[in-house]
């Protein structure tokens, strides 16, 4: 039976789901199908299933011809699918069972599917929400609760804190740890007053009167909350400088699942990130800007240049910066040929993700947009802002285990103090990186402390 031709009057919801079609294996059109079932033995007597769509709005019979286990998945040849070009439409339908051939569940257990729907309530009544999703995380089962808001938040599914799950009133009952049902909503946090508060989304600093907008995107939205929430960038953002606004990537997936990731085509080892996301993603952001303006979209990148405070003061210069934080092995190389205008680079390494370049080059940036710092000679005194590396700084006490602050700082005497700073960053430079002063123009006075510095030791 050809599983695009075939129809059924079998309702979805009467269905239960226990994989995911992922994508083609080999050339005889075998699925490579992830599991959300901890049993993949089922699969061994499996003869005939159902094909839902992501949209849940079609659902094809399908026979199945053999059965392989790969790893953590299992291979699937369907009759009637005979070439990997067969498959691609069936990317991200789910594989769903009829409820007699479920295996019987222990007490205490719940399919993932029955779960979604439900209504998620306080011990005390108070409504916290509504389950949208369920699906297995790094530590069990996760729900996705949408709050009354519009936002949402991962709910570990566990005894102790789902201490009641009632399918015929249609509710959960959730014991809260303080603080878990506002994860997830990393758009913009206000450092004062004390204590600190997430604001409504709608409270945001209008982006017309800001200086810089900067958007973040990735599966990870909470990692951002310490940068917008102490800092010279969240003190920016309360002052209406900078309008920041984090997108969870997973919020623009097509499947009931969120999945922002599959395996590569050609094989190899590690995930790559989907595309259609991204595209989804990035076309929600321009719809929120202005008419005719369009941000600079940037990937954080070991490929890229390597970022430096030329750059900074460029991205500075514009209006409108959206950030795509890769994982894994990476974006589908259409997201980089279709969507980015910059790959940056902080050096050469590679960590787990891009969230943290991304804010690190936000925050170099930022500090260079006006009133971000609030004294502007602070940021002209930073190293590389002259093209030269800072001078030495020094406070109280004067003296420290019998380490002294040098003389002329504390002699109060303005021209001999600007002089030692402007040598001592001559000398800083010479020493650590002689590469900036063929970059740089100097003036005659620092040319000349510079043949001095440059003249040899005497014997």
């Amino acid at each position: 039976m050809d599983p695009r031709d075939s129809t059924s009057p079998v309702s979805p919801a009467d269905l239960i789901a226990v994989g995911v079609v992922r994508r083609a294996h080999g050339v005889r059109g075998e699925i490579s199908v992830e599991l959300l079932t901890d049993t993949p033995e089922r699969f061994d007597d499996l003869e005939r299933a159902w094909l839902v769509s992501p949209d849940r709005a079609e659902l094809r019979q399908v026979e199945i011809e053999s059965v392989r286990h790969h790893k953590d998945r299992v291979l699937l040849k369907l009759e009637g699918v005979d070439t990997p070009e067969a498959v691609r439409p069936l990317q991200l339908w789910t594989l769903e069972v009829e409820p007699e051939q479920a295996r019987e569940l222990d007490e205490g257990e719940f399919f993932l599917h029955d779960l979604i729907g439900l209504a998620v309530v306080a011990p005390d009544g108070r409504r916290i929400g509504e389950v949208t999703d369920a699906g297995e995380g790094g530590g069990g089962v996760l729900l996705t609760v949408r709050r009354p808001d519009g936002g949402t938040f991962d709910l570990p599914f566990a005894s102790s804190i789902c201490t009641r799950i009632d399918l015929t009133a249609r509710e959960i009952v959730a014991d809260l740890p303080e603080g878990l049902e506002n994860l997830g909503s990393a758009d913009q946090v206000q450092p004062d007053p004390k204590p600190r508060q997430k604001p409504d989304p709608e409270s945001n600093s209008d982006p017309r009167a800001s200086r810089l907008r900067i958007d973040f995107v990735s599966i990870f939205p909470a990692m951002f909350e310490p940068l917008l929430a102490e800092g010279v960038v969240a003190r920016a953002i309360g002052g209406g400088i900078l309008t920041v606004k984090v997108w969870d990537l997973r919020d623009f997936a097509s499947d009931r699942h969120r999945s922002t990731d599959d395996e590569a085509y050609g094989g190899g080892a590690g995930m790559v990130m989907l595309a259609e996301p991204v595209f989804r993603c990035l076309d929600a952001i321009r719809a929120t800007g202005e008419p005719g303006a369009a941000p600079t979209v940037i990937l954080p990148s070991p490929q890229g240049a390597v970022f430096n405070h030329e750059m900074a003061r460029e991205l500075a210069s514009g209006q409108w910066l959206v950030f795509l934080c890769g994982r894994y092995e990476g974006f589908d190389e259409r997201v980089r040929l279709a969507l980015v205008d910059r790959e940056v680079s902080v050096g050469d390494f590679v960590v787990s993700g891009g969230e943290l370049p991304a804010m690190l080059i936000s925050d170099a940036v930022a500090r260079l947009v006006e009133g971000v710092v609030g004294d502007w000679n602070s940021v002209e005194a930073d190293s590389f802002y002259t093209g030269l590396l800072d001078h030495p700084h020094y406070t109280r006490p004067a003296e420290l285990r019998g380490l002294k602050v040098p003389e002329v700082l504390l002699s109060g005497h303005a021209e001999k103090i600007r002089q030692w700073r402007k040598e001592q960053s001559l000398r800083a430079t010479l020493e650590k990186r002689p590469d900036l002063l063929k970059r740089v123009e100097l003036d005659r006075e620092a040319e000349r402390m510079l043949a001095v510095l440059n003249r040899p030791e005497p014997k």
